[in-house]
């Protein structure tokens, strides 16, 4: 009978957690701290968090260093282009193994449908390459997708 109790209360939480559209984690991480938001939506000039009780935080872009939305992080990362740096740009987490972290970017400068760079950071700041014909199998291997 406590087992059948205990099941019970577990799939009452775990449903009232899951109804929950804040549940996701989405948030905005910025210079000022973390803001835990309902919905990330990115604007032209500012990212907008707005909570489920209605408040709404705007955030200049160059003062965000990470956002989760819809589960997805990403972070901001510099940009390398034939190994000169490019920019500060939002990349998204794709894996994290043994201190080195996946990373994709969408570069809108590549016409072709196939618009995707990956990176490898170490210890979320180090550039350490960009992901090749040449090293593509061994980072698939090492992080088991891509």
């Amino acid at each position: 009978m406590k087992s059948l109790l205990t099941i019970l209360m577990v799939a009452l939480i775990g449903s009232a957690v899951n109804a929950n559209p804040g549940s996701k984690g989405d948030y905005l991480l910025t210079n000022d701290g973390k803001f835990v938001a309902a919905n990330v939506h990115l604007g032209v000039f500012k990212i907008h968090a707005k909570t489920n009780d209605g408040c709404v935080l705007e955030a200049n872009y160059k003062d965000v260093m990470a956002y989760q939305k819809d589960g997805e992080t990403y972070s901001k990362k510099p940009l390398y282009n034939d190994r000169r740096f490019a920019g500060n740009v939002f990349m998204k987490k794709i894996s994290w193994r043994n201190g080195l972290g996946l990373y994709c970017y969408e570069d809108p400068t590549i016409s072709s449908t196939d618009n995707k760079r990956y990176f490898v950071f170490k210890d979320e700041t180090t550039f350490w390459l960009e992901v090749d014909s040449k090293s593509l199998g061994n980072i698939k291997n090492f992080f088991g997708r891509m």
